[in-house]
């Protein structure tokens, strides 16, 4: 069993702070740096195992008025896309903390239509979980199947158990960035 090293404990505190700091100062840019080949190759995984037509990764500006698209699967036009931290689901996600799974969203009218607009879409099902770096909110992932217009068929749409994979997803992925982090700040070579 591995215990933790007295000599490095003295450190957690500031070992902490310095991980807090770190993540706060996190630009929207900078974080598919971050997660790497190995966290794209998850992401991708877990969009293919949802059938969701897109997963993205939102993650709140630095001054925290908007969410910013940092991380796009598969389509790169809506990468920087921004919207305001009160605006549309992933906004109340942001909010409240909360999961959110809903089918038929394009009639929900919280849902902001200015993506669909702008891409030529309909947004059909939408799963969203709060992200954290260093336990602290930063984000939001959220998964989409999508309609080519309004009187397009219905996609399967997603379940619970389809909002639990997002969740882990999410916490894979913050564990990922919290350990890129970490060696980083400690300039470790693992």
């Amino acid at each position: 069993m591995i215990q933790p090293d007295p000599e490095l404990s003295s450190h957690t505190a500031h070992i902490e702070q310095s991980l807090n700091r770190t993540a706060r100062a996190i630009e929207p840019d900078e974080f598919t740096g971050l997660i790497g080949a190995p966290g794209l190759s998850v992401m991708r995984s877990a969009m293919d195992t949802l059938k969701a037509d897109s997963l993205s990764v939102w993650l709140a500006d630095k001054d925290e008025e908007h969410l910013v698209v940092t991380h796009t699967e598969p389509d790169p036009e809506f990468l920087g896309w921004k919207q305001s931290l009160d605006e549309g689901l992933t906004g109340f996600v942001f909010a409240s903390e909360q999961c959110l799974c809903e089918n038929e969203v394009y009639s929900n009218a919280h849902h902001s239509k200015k993506a669909d607009e702008a891409l030529g879409q309909v947004t059909y099902a939408m799963i969203a979980t709060p992200f954290y770096i260093a336990g602290n909110l930063k984000g939001v992932i959220s998964c989409v199947q999508l309609k080519e217009s309004a009187n397009a068929p219905n996609p399967p749409g997603f379940s619970a158990r389809n909002m639990n994979r997002v969740r882990r997803l999410s916490t894979v992925i913050e564990r990922l960035v919290n350990y890129r982090m970490l060696t980083s700040l400690l300039d470790l070579e693992l």
